[in-house]
């Protein structure tokens, strides 16, 4: 009998262990990609974009994309088009500046009876380095 027992939370716990792994490694989560921004230069008109997906789902586009970016130049502004973040703006201060960009996703067919979009997590964040030179 003890026997069976251990057997049987062994089981337990290799499971519970698989589906968190599996939801870290294979499940679809929402990723900004790791594009290095083009340095810039005070007072001329800067641009340049960034894009997210969601991991492991070929659906991309069957999602909203929520972003909101903070610390950037004076100067600066961001807008946003499906998929594609563009940072855009003439810069007034030179400096090399983190800048934080989060990114919240949601179903695009989506309502609150419905448990469960097939996501680990439906937000993410990262930072990248702008440089702006005088």
């Amino acid at each position: 009998m003890k026997k069976l027992l251990l057997i049987l939370i062994l089981a337990i716990t290799t499971a519970s262990c698989n589906i968190i792994n599996d939801c870290d490694i294979w499940g679809a989560k929402p990723q900004l990609n790791d594009t290095k921004l083009s340095t810039g230069i005070v007072d001329s008109y800067y641009e340049d974009s960034l894009n997210a997906e969601i991991d492991n789902n070929p659906n991309d586009n069957g999602y909203y994309y929520y972003f909101t970016v903070h610390h950037l130049p004076a100067g600066m502004d961001y807008e946003v088009y499906g998929r594609e973040l563009v940072l855009f703006g003439t810069p007034s201060q030179p400096g090399r500046y983190s800048i934080e960009v989060e990114l919240y996703v949601e179903p695009e067919f989506w309502d609150e009876s419905y448990e469960g979009d097939g996501l680990c997590t439906d937000t993410t964040s990262k930072y990248y380095s702008l440089e702006i030179k005088s």
